[in-house]
């Protein structure tokens, strides 16, 4: 579901747009964030296996310019605004750190349950975060927010990969 949106959301961007995505894990939306144009790209996450896988893929998949680090949410800061933010983490982790993700244009929020759904907007909306669009897939859900001071409107269609231009990852 984050992918999706993040295709989505920057299917028509000019490229070298940013992206940091927080608890990165194997690493594939930073990649694939690299694919669709980003020209900085963060990855993070608290597991030194994790990096080192999302170093690997990065090698597998010959994706060059994506940073990988070691790192824990609760201490990131960041030090630029970035257009998007990716975070697939608990949504009690989620909500703590909202107010650090304030800083991003886009946000893609998942790992949130469904019945946690409620409380997931109302902190949205207490850190000034509009929710653009939600998917849900099972009892998971994925927001797509955005700070209210610069709402705008992506195109929602079905994600088609931008006609299937962008190479898939392995």
């Amino acid at each position: 579901m984050t992918l999706r949106f993040l295709e989505q959301l920057t299917c028509s961007w000019k490229r070298g747009w940013s992206l940091v995505d927080l608890g990165t894990g194997s690493g594939i939306l930073a990649l694939a964030a690299k694919r669709f144009g980003a020209g900085l790209v963060i990855g993070a996450d608290n597991d030194p296996a994790a990096i080192s896988m999302a170093k690997s893929n990065a090698r597998l998949n010959k994706i060059r310019g994506a940073t990988f680090q070691l790192g824990d949410v609760h201490r990131w800061n960041p030090a630029q605004k970035t257009d998007v933010i990716t975070a697939n983490l608990y949504s009690d982790l989620l909500i703590e750190i909202l107010p650090k993700l304030r800083g991003g244009g886009w946000l893609i929020l998942s790992g949130i349950l469904r019945s946690q759904k409620h409380e997931f907007v109302r902190a949205l909306q207490r850190n000034r975060l509009n929710v653009v669009d939600m998917k849900r897939r099972g009892k998971w859900m994925t927001f797509l927010a955005q700070r209210t001071d610069t709402l705008g409107t992506p195109d929602h269609g079905p994600a088609n990969f931008c006609g299937g231009d962008r190479p898939p990852l392995q």
